[in-house]
């Protein structure tokens, strides 16, 4: 096993997780809507304890066997069915370059003939170039319901359609299976990881390693921070640490590198990537 660790241990907290006193040391004040008590700890809204902890409870009542990732894809299929969101559908737009990823392959040796599984592909935002790139029916994109993919499907022309053959499919263990058997050569997961809840990151990379044969690179992009930060209703950033230990749980001889995507830092939190081997 190799795990290459955080290499700026001294990167600061983000406001939003330190205390009134981390902020003073920083030369910030906490804004009026701010979540810090007079004393400095930390509390949280109603608004914000009903979205973040009281509703996917009472969801998961109504919806008994369901998980995490379906509440959270439920909760934002009406947005994405209406066209008004902004990372799935018609109005979804890439943070960087609608290219990312496929320039990301590119540096480790993309060919047309090799096959890529786009794990959490959305509407294909950023997976569109790789079907433009790659052999016909050489894409595999992932994602956890129907509507998500059905609207990349009928975002894409149809002409690119019929010479590419995108597969699309629901993550189950029955496509997983498929997948799996059509030999990934790489697994990327981009801007997914961040909605997983900590307690389900091995469910999450288990699945991505089983994707990969002898030979297989998952490249997995998460948000670094010094320690847990909760973002937002659906968005976490982790610790290089965190994401080494939920692998390490799958299989402890898994070879780990941390690459950072971009070097700037925005409250804390930088945008890194976890590269996956299997040990020759």
């Amino acid at each position: 096993m190799q795990t290459t660790l955080t290499d700026d241990p001294g990167r600061p907290a983000s406001p939003a997780e330190g205390t009134a006193a981390d902020l003073a040391v920083a030369g910030a004040t906490p804004p009026a809507t701010s979540l810090f008590r007079p004393n400095g700890r930390k509390r949280l809204r109603f608004s914000q304890l009903y979205a973040w902890h009281l509703k996917p409870f009472v969801w998961r009542l109504f919806h008994p066997g369901s998980t995490p990732e379906e509440y959270y894809a439920r909760s934002i299929a009406g947005r994405v069915l209406r066209g008004d969101h902004p990372a799935i559908g018609a109005q979804a737009r890439s943070v960087r370059a609608p290219t990312e990823l496929l320039d990301i392959l590119l540096t480790y040796g993309l060919e047309p003939g090799h096959v890529v599984v786009d794990y959490g592909c959305g509407s294909f935002r950023l997976g569109k170039a790789l079907i433009e790139h790659l052999d016909p029916g050489h894409y595999w994109g992932l994602d956890v319901i129907d509507e998500f993919l059905e609207s990349g499907m009928a975002l894409l022309e149809p002409e690119l359609k019929a010479a590419k053959r995108p597969n699309a499919r629901v993550i189950s263990p029955e496509n997983l299976a498929e997948t799996a058997a059509a030999r990934p050569d790489f697994i990327i997961s981009w801007h997914v990881c961040s909605k997983v809840p900590p307690s389900r990151l091995t469910d999450y990379f288990g699945k991505i390693v089983s994707l990969m044969g002898p030979s297989g690179v998952a490249l997995v992009h998460f948000p670094e921070s010094a320690r847990r930060l909760r973002q937002s209703r659906f968005s976490w950033a982790e610790t290089r640490e965190t994401i080494a230990r939920a692998i390490r749980q799958i299989d402890p001889a898994l070879d780990i590198r941390f690459v950072p995507i971009t070097d700037e830092m925005n409250r804390g939190v930088r945008q890194t990537m976890v590269e996956i081997r299997r040990p020759h």
